[in-house]
């Protein structure tokens, strides 16, 4: 995971001073580059001392290790492409279609990025071996979220597994409650906070079926709730021309769609399903 993928992960649990020193990076990653720590404080409007304390949750020793770090990714980023001048997170009304476009294909291939790395393949081929021996597999999701579960059920159906994905979300609550001990329920939901894919969760793993969640890193209910969970890393992009502004889906949509693709592939080479 980059460094500020990982700022954006942690930061909602973060210090309030800890807050306002992801949010300036975050918006501007190259200004740590140019600035000293007590400067970098000014500009964050915190004490010097948050700085070393930012960087220390990190992991690292103090603040010249990590800006050392972040300048390193910064070129890297640069070398692909990516400049982090100009292509921000942020949409704005002076953004020509070229550069949205820029914007967007940027955050899609980070998310696709970051999601892929933070992979563990033991959990992963557990996971995969959960899919395999399940009697019946239902898919939660919401919004963006249920279109990337329709997609992946019909997906599965083509292998001839039991996959159920309904969009209606009391639907999803009274197909949780006929779940067994050999079902699984997988949930695809970013902040992991939704009610009704809780109530879904909670009622499938009181009848003792596995709870498995896509979502983000963040700590979450949803979190909690699942047996095993795979990271979806994404920095959203926000439209800061409208008010207040629209945050879009399209990253944690991308880091969805190439799990679920990852676990499509890895159960088409399952033997199981070789002809």
């Amino acid at each position: 995971m980059t460094i500020i993928a990982k700022i954006d992960n942690i930061k909602s649990q973060l210090s309030p001073s800890a807050q306002k020193i992801a949010a300036l990076i975050l918006q501007q990653p190259t200004i740590v580059v140019s600035l000293s720590s007590l400067q970098l404080a000014q500009q964050a409007n915190v004490g010097q001392s948050s700085i070393v304390k930012f960087t220390q949750k990190l992991g690292f020793s103090g603040f010249p290790a990590f800006k050392n770090a972040i300048k390193e990714e910064l070129t890297r980023q640069q070398a692909i492409g990516n400049d982090p001048q100009q292509l921000q997170n942020q949409i704005n009304a002076s953004d020509t279609l070229v550069t949205i476009a820029q914007k967007l294909a940027h955050q899609k291939t980070d998310a696709i990025i970051e999601t892929t790395n933070a992979i563990d393949e033991q959990n992963l081929k557990n996971i995969v071996a959960l899919f395999i021996n399940a009697d019946r597999i239902q898919l939660v999701g919401f919004g963006h979220s249920a279109v990337v579960a329709k997609d992946f059920s019909a997906k599965l159906l083509t292998l001839g597994m039991m996959a159920i994905s309904e969009q209606d979300c009391y639907s999803q609550i009274e197909i949780a409650n006929t779940l067994g001990t050999a079902d699984i329920q997988c949930h695809l939901c970013y902040d992991g906070n939704h009610q009704h894919a809780l109530l879904a969760a909670n009622n499938a793993k009181n009848k003792g079926a596995t709870i498995i969640a896509l979502t983000s890193a963040h700590a979450s209910p949803l979190r909690q709730l699942a047996q095993f969970k795979l990271d979806t890393l994404a920095i959203e992009t926000s439209n800061q021309a409208q008010s207040p502004p629209h945050n879009y889906s399209q990253a944690s949509h991308a880091a969805q769609q190439t799990l679920t693709d990852l676990l499509f592939m890895a159960l088409t080479q399952h033997p199981q399903h070789q002809a």
